[in-house]
């Protein structure tokens, strides 16, 4: 046999012994996905989270937007509403009858949110997977640990960062020491002291600042500290003729602008929070654009 015929009968020996045991081998097993909800998430219209401390946060949907409606009344942060609802869209590879709470940890829930009437209880978490054993229906699943972490752990946590929304369009500002108001197609202003005139583009930029302003940080009203003092209010009458009432208190690192008829305050770097409450910051720093 020649060199060639003994290489030729080596690769064939080998290629059906490989076919043998393709063929032969033991089927692994098809892994079963159960998925834990059947709700679809734009069904959804209300949404309830509950800790342990037994502190509720409610929301619901009105218009196409989230709003909080306890602790507090503000609009809710879209995005952040979309990570928690992402929990309908989850599938989990094991499966056990609602029993033995007190092994899960579901006993007493660490958390417990509600969308619409339907229930899911985050408790404990497996030792060999570190998923989270989450109670919905009449069944157990594990699930990844992220979606309990899409929770808030206080309602600050979900109100939009954004001070005013987008159909919040302002037509007035009055200030301690100050009105800005929109007449025949241009801000007008009126200064209660003698400070130095704030030109049109100086006005066009602040009024901007308010309309794209994000705060730092949300803060209920019962969290703010006693270190902070009140600098004065701001009215903002807006075109669909509702008003925004809002309190200035400041401490030594940062301003808040407290929404006094929500509870709630929008947390500001001290500079950042002082333009705001004062155009002529704006000057005094020559950080207008350029046209």
């Amino acid at each position: 046999m020649t060199h060639h015929a003994r290489l030729n009968l080596v690769m064939f020996i080998t290629i059906a012994g490989l076919a043998v045991f393709l063929y032969f081998r033991p089927q692994s097993p098809d892994i079963h996905k159960y998925p834990i909800s059947t709700s679809a998430i734009a069904a959804v219209q209300s949404l309830r989270i509950i800790v342990r401390q037994q502190q509720e946060i409610a929301l619901k949907q009105s218009d196409n937007h989230w709003y909080l409606v306890k602790p507090v009344q503000a609009r809710a942060d879209e995005r952040k509403i979309a990570e928690i609802l992402e929990i309908l869209t989850v599938s989990s590879n094991q499966r056990l009858p609602l029993a033995d709470l007190e092994r899960f940890g579901l006993d007493q829930p660490n958390v417990r949110l509600y969308l619409n009437n339907e229930y899911f209880g985050f408790g404990g978490f497996a030792p060999t997977t570190n998923q989270q054993y989450v109670a919905t229906g009449d069944q157990v699943y594990l699930i990844s640990p992220r979606y309990v972490l899409a929770l808030p752990s206080n309602a600050s946590d979900l109100i939009n960062p954004q001070l005013l929304a987008s159909d919040e369009i302002p037509v007035k500002f009055e200030l301690n020491h100050l009105t800005v108001e929109f007449q025949n197609e241009n801000w007008h202003t009126a200064m209660q002291r003698s400070d130095e005139a704030l030109d049109e583009a100086t006005i066009k930029h602040w009024i901007q600042l308010w309309q794209t302003a994000h705060a730092r940080e949300l803060i209920l009203e019962q969290a703010l500290g006693a270190d902070f003092v009140v600098k004065g209010f701001i009215n903002i009458a807006l075109q669909n003729g509702q008003e925004i009432n809002l309190r200035i208190l400041q401490n030594e690192f940062s301003l808040v602008l407290l929404r006094v008829n929500g509870g709630f305050g929008y947390q500001f770097p001290i500079d950042a929070g002082q333009q705001l409450v004062d155009p002529h910051r704006i000057k005094s720093n020559q950080i207008l654009p350029e046209n």
